[in-house]
């Protein structure tokens, strides 16, 4: 997605926000995480877990690669 003057995230941007959103899951996560994260467009509810929902399905997940691109 691209910010409202069509600007998104550069690869170099993207790939490090990932390593460091795995580095994050590797050493900080324990069970799960909840969070909200304000924007200019309003809050964005985001949740962390080592756990699928129940009764969600896998393939409505997008795997990330640790390239920075998703797979």
């Amino acid at each position: 997605m691209a910010d409202a003057d069509g600007v998104g995230m550069t690869d170099a941007e993207l790939e490090q926000f990932i390593k460091l959103l795995r580095l994050w899951c590797e050493t900080e996560l324990d069970q799960f995480a909840h969070f909200i994260v304000p924007t200019r467009w309003g809050d964005v509810y985001a949740d962390f877990g080592r756990n699928r929902p129940p009764g969600f399905p896998e393939d409505g997940y997008e795997r990330l690669d640790w390239s920075g691109e998703a797979g």
